[in-house]
């Protein structure tokens, strides 16, 4: 893979969670402290459609420079350390992701039913954040790889 194919990926894969942050501003609303099951069943999904995109993103950045993440048990805590290691991403954007990681283990394993909003919101809170803070690690560390 090239350094331009790379860009591409990462673009688009950036544009297709912020199709899917655009989706969950349609449900979530400011104040609201309650929700249907439906509701937020897709706020869960929303979450989880988030959260692979950004693991997305990192397997491929770490595809481009060699780094192998072996598929076992572990890996998506793999994933998010060997990224920490290789200065992707910072410990603290590695905390948040791993917020987000748990979750989707438990959206993975659970039935919709057992989803509450006091365990979402926060999650919901800083999903933005996190994957703007994404974008910019991920920009900054290809741009300064491509000089070395």
């Amino acid at each position: 893979m090239t350094k331009k194919q790379l860009e591409e990926y990462y673009v688009a894969e950036f544009e297709n969670i912020d199709k899917v942050l655009y989706e969950l501003s349609k449900v979530v609303m400011p104040g609201k402290s309650e929700y249907a099951n439906a509701d937020l069943a897709a706020i869960a999904t929303f979450l989880h459609n988030s959260y692979n995109g950004m693991e997305n993103v990192l397997k491929r950045v770490l595809a481009f420079e060699s780094v192998r993440v072996t598929e076992i048990p572990t890996w998506h805590k793999d994933l998010l350390k060997t990224a920490t290691q290789k200065g992707i991403i910072s410990e603290d954007l590695q905390k948040i992701l791993g917020q987000y990681l748990s979750f989707r283990h438990f959206f993975v394993h659970a039935y919709s039913f057992a989803l509450k909003w006091k365990d979402l919101e926060p999650l919901v809170s800083c999903i933005w954040s996190a994957v703007q803070e994404l974008k910019e690690r991920v920009f900054a560390h290809i741009e300064a790889s491509a000089q070395d």
